[in-house]
């Protein structure tokens, strides 16, 4: 099955997890989006800050689709850059030698590992912005929940330094 889903030519299931956990997130957070719609109150709010308790409100309309559009630009624009920067990159041949051809492989592993992390915590980020405007438009909640969202923001930049550490271990280099 995993050959047949195209996650790699390892057949790596830790990959296929990672890509279909990514996928589903994008799927839940449009499920979620639709299934709220109809449900929020006429004075749903549009914006919720950060920074701020105060909610932008208004009437409900087609904008609270906003985030998941967002989302999903984000999404397939990240896929697209990270097939065109690094996925495609050029392998060595197979006469080269074996261990330059694992190497390779490994790192190209790993860098498609960090791309669906980064799209898992990316998709977390935006389902939580969508929920909080769902919670504050049924007044359940002030605004966005701070300390969940800088968590979700340090845990992906926590991916920088956890790459470059893995890409060392695989004997990658230093970039």
């Amino acid at each position: 099955m995993m050959r047949r889903l195209r996650f790699g030519a390892s057949g790596n299931k830790v990959l296929a997890l990672l890509a279909f956990a990514s996928w589903l997130l994008l799927v839940v957070s449009w499920v979620m989006s639709v299934y709220a719609y109809p449900r929020l109150p006429e004075k749903a709010a549009l914006w919720t800050s950060v920074w701020s308790s105060e909610a932008v409100r208004g009437d409900r309309s087609p904008a609270f689709f906003i985030y998941p559009i967002a989302q999903t630009v984000f999404f397939l624009a990240f896929l697209a850059l990270a097939r065109a920067v690094f996925l495609l990159a050029p392998r060595p041949d197979s006469q080269g030698r074996a261990s330059q051809v694992e190497g390779s492989e490994r790192l190209l592993d790993l860098k498609k590992e960090v791309l669906f992390l980064g799209l898992i915590f990316l998709n977390l980020v935006f389902i939580h912005l969508q929920t909080s405007l769902i919670l504050v438009s049924h007044g359940l909640a002030k605004g966005i929940n701070r300390f969940y969202f800088a968590m979700l923001l340090v845990v992906l930049l926590m991916l920088i330094p956890y790459y470059r550490v893995r890409r060392q271990m695989i004997g990658g280099g230093s970039r």
